[in-house]
Order: C-alpha cells, then sequence, then structure tokens
C-alpha cells in the first residue's frame, strides 16, 4: 500500500519566511479574527513596499499609490491606483505585480490566503521578513 506523500516541511533560515505558508503564519500570527488578519497584511505592505510602485490590473498599467482596508472584509485590502484617466481604488487581489518584487511576493502570500490562485512570484533574495 502507498503511504501519504510527506507534508512539506516550511523552512526557515534565520528565522526569515521561505516560502508563502511560513509568511502568512507569520504576519496572521497574533490575529483574532479576519480584520486583524487583514490589518496584519496591510501593514506588511504599508512596510515592506516602496510607493508609487507599477502594477498591472486587467491588462492595464496602472502605478499603485497606497494600500487601504476600508472595513469590508468581503472585499478586502484595496489598492489606490494612478492610471491614464486619473485615480482609482481597486481590490488588492486584482493587482498584478512583478514577480521578482517584494510587492509581488507578498501579494502571493495575500492571495493565498485568500484562497486564490496567485500569479507568478518568487521571494526576493536581498529581502527578508521578518526583519532580522
Amino acid at each position: 500500500m502507498d503511504e501519504p506523500a510527506a507534508t512539506p516541511r516550511l523552512t526557515t533560515f534565520g528565522g526569515v519566511a521561505q516560502n508563502l505558508g511560513q509568511l502568512i503564519d507569520e504576519i496572521t500570527v497574533d490575529c483574532n479574527g479576519i480584520d486583524e488578519e487583514l490589518m496584519g497584511f496591510l501593514q506588511v505592505f504599508l512596510d515592506e513596499v516602496e510607493r508609487p510602485i507599477s502594477a498591472t490590473v486587467l491588462g492595464s498599467s496602472v502605478e499603485v499609490t497606497d494600500f487601504d482596508f476600508e472595513g469590508d472584509e468581503r472585499r478586502g485590502l484595496v489598492a489606490v491606483c494612478r492610471y491614464r484617466r486619473g485615480t482609482g481604488t481597486v481590490s488588492l487581489a486584482d493587482v498584478q505585480f512583478k514577480s521578482n518584487t517584494i510587492a509581488g511576493w507578498l501579494h502571493a502570500a495575500y492571495r493565498t490566503w485568500l484562497g486564490i490562485p496567485t500569479f507568478p512570484a518568487r521571494r526576493p533574495r536581498h529581502w527578508a521578513w521578518p526583519p532580522l
């Protein structure tokens, strides 16, 4: 009889999250409820992502100028975006960042936490979180 596959072990290097699951655990570790978990993600985006940052929404180029939580758990976090015709607020889940950026890696963790497929992303080599 085949044995079930082993669960991948979460790995750390000096206490730094090395995969999305561990990053999510680090962000939400002391949270009580979805609203606090959203605020945890928001704080990491605000602390770690330099703005403005280039991104795309539905294939259109935008600049994300800020992140926010407007209090609606169903909508989740939002991104304030600047585009050709002005500015607007969109669900952060709908924004796509470059794959090898801090924003792209955090976004992959956020979409994983939401339970939706991620866009391609990898942790930048120069970046560590939580900070050492």
